[in-house]
């Protein structure tokens, strides 16, 4: 049995990710587990199109990357896993560096913050601006929340799997996870190289996904950080209703004011009951 597996998730790429492996199976030696993962791509990944020794594992249908993922982690050997793109964006050099990090940590995150990172201009305003929400909700910085090159221990992540979703948002929310658990996790600063083929990011559909990924992650581990600033919120807008209908137009719009003081009492105690039940949980 295998102490490694790298895991590759594949969907639609140009080419089988032949030359990722060969260039992992370098960096993790010969009893190394390297698994790939074909998420149902159209034109299916073919054993003999990868190197000797590669295990392939196909899904019948499309059903996201975070679905493939965890049939990658059910599949998996090893106790040590990496998690890779196929599409040749990350360094296959920082992996070794994340598998020596897992001794004093749980999760190691290649963290695109090396001198050379690829991203349009876009894309690194959404990353960033929600990598600064959800590292003000989790209390703890987070150089980078989604990067799909990772390392973690398979005992520490099995515990959470039901919790993951099958999309992109997989590796969102087990990054929060882990640091609302108060896991160790260890940010290593790696390069990120231009992609080769089509991107699957949809910018719409996935930053909306990606907001509801952090609040809903952050609500069953830490719920009072999300309930908290909303019923603040409603009670200032509701002070703010009472005092500019007073002082301006000489009379109290009670209905508005209560509505909203309500609302934000209501946010408050939802909050508290769903903080009970992450404790006892």
């Amino acid at each position: 049995m295998a102490t490694v597996t790298v895991l590759i998730p594949f969907y639609n790429e140009p080419e089988p990710p032949r030359a990722l492996v060969e260039a992992l199976r370098a960096q993790v030696g010969p009893a190394a587990e390297i698994l790939v993962v074909d998420d149902g791509s159209a034109t299916p990944v073919e054993a003999d199109a990868l190197p000797p020794g590669t295990r392939l594992l196909r899904l019948p249908v499309n059903r996201g990357y975070g679905a493939a993922l965890k049939a990658g982690i059910h599949a998996a050997t090893g106790e040590h896993l990496v998690i890779i793109d196929s599409d040749g964006t990350y360094p296959v050099d920082a992996v070794p560096r994340l598998l020596a990090a897992l001794e004093a940590h749980e999760m190691a995150v290649g963290s695109r913050t090396g001198p050379r990172v690829a991203i349009t201009p876009l894309r690194r305003l959404v990353k960033g601006t929600l990598t600064r929400l959800a590292s003000h909700l989790a209390e703890q910085r987070i150089p980078d929340i989604n990067s799909g090159l990772r390392a973690f221990r398979r005992s520490s992540v099995l515990p959470y799997l039901r919790l993951l979703p099958d999309r992109f948002s997989l590796t969102t929310t087990v990054t929060l996870a882990f640091l609302c658990d108060g896991r160790p996790v260890h940010f290593e600063p790696i390069d990120y190289h231009p992609r080769v083929g089509s991107s699957h990011w949809r910018p719409v559909r996935d930053t909306r996904e990606f907001i509801l990924t952090i609040l809903r992650t952050i609500f069953l581990f830490n719920p009072m950080r999300v309930c908290l600033p909303l019923a603040l919120v409603l009670w200032l807008l509701g002070l703010a209703v009472f005092l500019i209908s007073w002082l301006w137009g000489h009379r109290v719009m009670d209905g508005t004011v209560a509505v909203l003081v309500l609302g934000g009492l209501q946010v408050l105690v939802v909050g508290l009951l769903a903080e009970v039940i992450a404790r006892r949980d």
